[in-house]
């Protein structure tokens, strides 16, 4: 049952898990009207790396943490054994790839601006080994955070966020208003954040857990997390070798508008990110308690739910930013970046049911699904950004993206089918979404300076009013606590 108390914990997580994500909307204005174009793309491609690195460094201990955690709250011994292990190992993995990229960053970041046909000359020394360090950081920090989610520790998740998120701006503001034109800013920002965040966050694992290590523990963390890495590298490819690719055929100014449209739907990550954060915890929760592998009433609700406040969210998205960003983007030239937002947008029009299909794996730990997953998806991505890029230019991209998320959700389903049976309602999940997406995507086809506001509002109140349609039961049984609760407020 969706309650009162899931609805305030589900905006916690919701805004407040979003920071990190929120920091970077935050500071978008601020990188294009005090970096230039190149400098932005460089940056871009720097903030990339540090994710890839992250990735490595993290070994898909963070999603390892929380499920282990709910496997094993009863048992505050074992619970203990883990989690120190898991802070312990994520230590020594960072030691490792700091070692690795001390002897071998300048000449991989060498051999890479040699390819590039219009010699991109990334630098190691000082933002490579500087994004080396922030991924490392940011691991520690994010383990703990996620931890925090399923313990449910809703109080403190919101007050490390914000100190990261106060840390992140405050410094890169700084860099930036006092050096500007210069990657200081940003990549100091970014880098003191995260020695902070880690710092707070290796407190607390000590404090709450100590440092453990058991051997015995390796082969299932491995079992869970080598998939999950090798999945996540490969996601990061869907994610991010767009960047490089343009980098590669077109111009690091071109990088930079890319990366800003990319950066403006960051608003809709957040939302998504939050939304997740807040309902899988409780999924996994259910479906644990009753030991079922197939859908429940219950839990399609709250996935029911995230795919209503996502197509509530995406016009409203689509109609103010551009109108809102001019007003503190000066940079002109970064305007362009507004005609690949309804493509970009429209992708995640079915996070819903992407989340659906990954939490079922997740639960019972088929992890090892997701590599066949985004190894297909990667490729297609790679092979469709190549061709669109070089045949359309930078909108190509923007196709690629869309086209590949669709894929990765049919290859999600197609997979977590095999061991868990959905059972849904197709047109809250599947067709309400699609019509969207068709009307978006025709929709544009029509749209001059002129028309765009009326087209985009026209999009706006026809979805509203299909979801308050589809969904008008569901809004009832929200709402009608609170008004039952004032009007008994009020008689008394």
């Amino acid at each position: 049952m969706i309650t009162k108390s899931f609805i305030k914990s589900s905006f916690v997580y919701s805004v407040i898990g979003a920071l990190p994500l929120a920091s970077s909307v935050l500071l978008l204005p601020f990188y294009t009207n005090y970096l230039t174009k190149e400098q932005f793309g460089y940056l871009a491609l720097y903030i990339a790396f540090t994710g890839i690195v992250q990735i490595f460094v993290n070994y898909g201990l963070e999603h390892y943490s929380g499920i282990i955690y709910v496997e094993n709250k009863d048992d505050v011994q074992k619970t203990k054994e883990h989690i120190g292990t898991v802070v312990t190992l994520l230590l020594l993995i960072a030691a490792v790839f700091l070692i690795f990229f001390f002897i071998t960053g300048d000449s991989l970041f060498s051999f890479y601006s040699g390819l590039t046909k219009n010699r991109t000359l990334l630098e190691f020394y000082p933002w490579g080994i500087m994004s080396v360090l922030t991924a490392i950081f940011n691991s520690l920090f994010k383990t703990y955070v996620s931890l925090l989610i399923f313990q449910q520790r809703v109080s403190r998740y919101f007050w490390m966020n914000i100190y990261n998120f106060l840390l992140t701006v405050s410094i890169s503001l700084a860099g930036l208003f006092y050096l500007p034109f210069t990657l200081n800013g940003p990549m100091y920002g970014r880098l003191l954040s995260g020695v902070g965040i880690f710092l707070l966050a290796f407190y607390f694992f000590l404090k709450e857990y100590g440092i453990d290590f058991k051997i015995s523990l390796m082969r299932g963390i491995a079992i869970f997390c080598s998939p999950l890495l090798f999945s996540l590298v490969l996601a990061w490819i869907i994610g991010n070798l767009d960047k490089y690719i343009i980098a590669y055929f077109l111009t690091n100014s071109d990088v930079a508008i890319f990366s800003f449209a990319v950066s403006c739907t960051f608003l809709l990550d957040f939302f998504h990110s939050g939304l997740s954060s807040a309902i899988v915890p409780k999924v996994l929760t259910i479906w644990k308690g009753q030991e079922v592998k197939h859908s429940t009433v219950e839990v399609n609700r709250y996935f029911n739910g995230y795919t209503a406040v996502t197509l509530l969210i995406i016009p409203v998205f689509l109609l103010a930013l551009p109108l809102l960003v001019p007003l503190v983007v000066t940079n002109h030239a970064y305007y362009i970046a507004f005609n690949f937002l309804p493509v970009l947008a429209a992708a995640y029009a079915l996070g819903g049911l992407r989340a659906y299909f990954n939490a079922p794996i997740m639960l019972l730990k088929k992890t090892k699904v997701l590599p066949k997953v985004y190894l297909i998806s990667s490729i297609i991505q790679i092979v469709l950004t190549i061709y669109f890029i070089k045949h359309f230019g930078i909108i190509g991209a923007a196709w690629a993206f869309f086209i590949v998320r669709f894929v990765q959700l049919i290859l999600l389903f197609i997979e977590s089918r095999k061991f868990f049976q959905y059972s849904m309602n197709k047109t809250k999940q599947l067709f309400l979404p699609l019509a969207y997406i068709a009307m978006v995507l025709l929709s544009e086809q029509f749209v001059t300076d002129k028309l765009k506001i009326l087209i985009e509002i026209g999009q706006m109140l026809m979805i509203f009013s299909l979801v308050f349609w589809v969904y008008r039961r569901e809004i009832i049984l929200v709402v009608k606590p609170f008004f039952e609760k004032k009007n008994s407020t009020e008689s008394n």
